[in-house]
This record gives structure tokens, C-alpha cells and sequence, in this order.
């Protein structure tokens, strides 16, 4: 979905009524439609946008679009560029203001997104032009990656042997039926959260571990303002039963994600990133089709942190996918 286009949502009470611009695979929204959608002014929003980034919760790379809108200022028409956000930024936002209107947008936009993808990936060429645009994008993240970390021997291998694992699966699958977009949707209630007191007391017996063996220095896992505690809290959010991050495969993905991409941690953010990554689906055995040790190899799991590390904000979606693809999920 790379093509600009406009769909109109109506909340169920009649009062919101949006057009909603769709570009990259998400929906966007200015300050003054989110104003109109939750109910608030726009000073209210802005004030929570600026929260959003100041908590560290987003980043504003990739989150924030600037589109060009013509609109009437007294007698006459202008065209403005006015910055826009993404689905992630409006379901943030809607979190804060607690407004019921963000579940029926959040819903809205769900169905519209995935109608997109399935009529994208299932019946015309534009299928196969949309997964060839994304395997360019991991072929050149592969060749990023190892150019810039300078990889041989087994950690090298290991990150092409992500890259090609993958591919294989877009070769075979020719990009997501309906049936894989709704599996990456399974909903599995009763999850196990990891608290932040728990996980700075993990991080601190990995660090005295870590510096025994010479491998890490006193910065390593000092906390650096309220990242972690946003990375830990943004995968459990969700309005009354409806949750943001519906599984442990996406939990997991978008916690190694925020904890490497947003530098929680003065230093060593890909290996805590990694330890709470596996500790976490650990916690959530219970979900997982198999042990998390035959589905995450140590190899693995270094070509994926170095493969988030490099990517791009705009490929976060294509690295939440490559990370959920090596996690295999019991069957509701």
C-alpha cells in the first residue's frame, strides 16, 4: 500500500466524522482530526503527542508524515504542509485520553489495513510487486548489517541464514493470505507480563555476570530515563478486553524492538534487549508450540538483534515480521 489514498471513517455516534489518509501500510491523522475524534481540543493532544515522544514511548522518525492539505483560511483556499501520525502515535494517544472512540477508530483501521493487504498480496501483479519491494529492503538490510558491523564466519552466516530463512517463506507463501494475517492476530488472554523491578534485577545479575568475565563495564544496563518502563507497559496496552499486542509473538517482537531501537540503557541495549526477549517467551511457554530454544538458536537470535539494530524506522514493520516469523504459536 505505497499509493496515497482516503478512506472515510464515521464513529459509531455520528459526532467523528474523518477522512483518514492511508500511505506505508498505516493510517494517518493530524492533531486537529484526532481533537475531533477523541473529543478533545487540539492543545490536549498535542500536549499527549509531546508526552508520546518526550517518554520515549515513539520514535518521532517514521511516526510523523507531513502531507500536504488544502484548507479554507477566511475567503480563500491554501495548501499547507501539516504534520500527520501513524496508527501506532493515534492508539498512544487514544490510550491517554481514554477515549472509546479510539477502539472503534483502532478496529476501523485494523480491518481497513488488513482488507488492503489481502486484496494487495492475493489475487493481482501487485501482489508480487509489493513482496519484491520488501525482499529488496531485506537484501539491502542484510547487506547493511554486515557491512557495518564488519560480520565473518558464523555470526555473518547466521544473519544470511535469517534473511534467507525468510525469503524462502515469501517465495513459498508469495506474500500473506488472509489466513496468515489473521494467525499473526491470534488473541491469547492470560499472558504473563515481566514487571520493571524484575527486570532490573535480571539485568543487574547479568551485568556482575558480564563483568566477571570481563565482557562489560559499569554502564552496562544503567537505565537512562523512563524507556524500559515504557517498552515493558506499551506491549500490555490495550482499551478494556481489546489488546494492542494481542500475543506473545508480538509482545516479544516489539519488546526486543523498543529496547535495541530506543536506547533505554546506557549500554548494552541489543543484549538486554536479547535477555528480555528470551525471558519473556520463557514466562510464556505456556503459548509457544514448542520449547523456546528449538525455535531461537543463540545464532539466531544475534542475527536478528544486529539485524534491528541496522534497520531502518521505516522497516520496523518488516523487522516485527522477520522477528514474529521464528515464534510458532500454540493453536486457540
Amino acid at each position: 500500500m505505497n499509493d496515497q489514498q482516503v478512506q472515510i471513517f464515521t464513529s459509531e455516534d455520528g459526532q467523528a466524522h474523518l477522512e483518514v489518509t492511508l500511505e506505508q501500510e498505516t493510517v494517518w491523522l493530524s492533531q486537529a482530526q484526532m481533537a475531533e475524534l477523541f473529543g478533545k481540543d487540539v492543545r490536549t493532544i498535542n500536549e499527549h503527542v509531546g508526552n508520546v515522544f518526550a517518554e520515549a514511548e515513539l520514535e518521532k522518525e517514521g511516526t510523523i508524515r507531513k502531507f500536504r492539505i488544502v484548507r479554507q483560511e477566511g475567503k480563500r483556499q491554501v495548501q499547507r504542509e501539516i504534520d500527520h501520525y501513524n496508527l501506532d502515535a493515534i492508539i498512544s494517544v487514544g490510550y491517554r485520553v481514554k477515549s472509546h472512540r479510539g477502539v472503534q477508530f483502532r478496529k476501523w483501521a485494523t480491518q481497513v489495513l488488513k482488507n488492503h493487504l489481502v486484496q494487495g498480496y492475493t489475487l493481482n501483479q501487485r501482489r508480487l510487486t509489493e513482496r519484491g519491494i520488501e525482499f529488496e529492503q531485506a537484501v539491502s538490510l542484510l547487506s547493511r548489517t554486515l557491512t557495518n558491523q564488519g560480520l565473518v564466519s558464523t555470526e555473518g552466516e547466521a544473519v544470511a541464514r535469517v534473511i534467507s530463512d525468510y525469503a524462502r517463506s515469501w517465495s513459498l507463501l508469495q506474500g500473506y493470505d488472509e489466513q496468515q494475517l489473521t494467525e499473526l492476530n491470534i488473541k491469547q488472554p492470560g499472558m504473563h507480563s515481566l514487571a520493571l523491578e524484575e527486570a532490573l534485577r535480571a539485568i543487574g545479575e547479568l551485568k556482575q555476570t558480564l563483568i566477571a568475565k570481563g565482557e562489560a563495564t559499569e554502564l552496562f544496563g544503567q537505565v537512562r530515563g523512563d524507556g524500559l518502563t515504557s517498552a515493558l507497559a506499551t506491549i500490555e496496552q490495550g482499551f478494556g478486553d481489546e489488546l494492542f499486542y494481542p500475543n506473545v509473538a508480538t509482545r516479544a517482537a516489539h519488546l526486543l524492538y523498543f529496547v535495541i531501537k530506543n536506547h533505554p540503557l546506557a549500554d548494552g541495549n541489543k543484549r538486554c534487549g536479547s535477555f528480555l526477549f528470551l525471558w519473556y517467551l520463557r514466562r510464556n511457554a505456556s503459548f509457544l508450540a514448542r520449547p523456546v530454544e528449538q525455535l531461537i538458536n543463540d545464532n539466531t537470535l544475534v542475527a536478528l538483534a544486529l539485524l534491528v539494530a541496522e534497520s531502518l524506522p521505516d522497516q520496523k514493520t518488516l523487522m516485527i515480521r522477520l522477528i514474529e516469523h521464528f515464534i510458532l504459536l500454540k493453536d486457540s
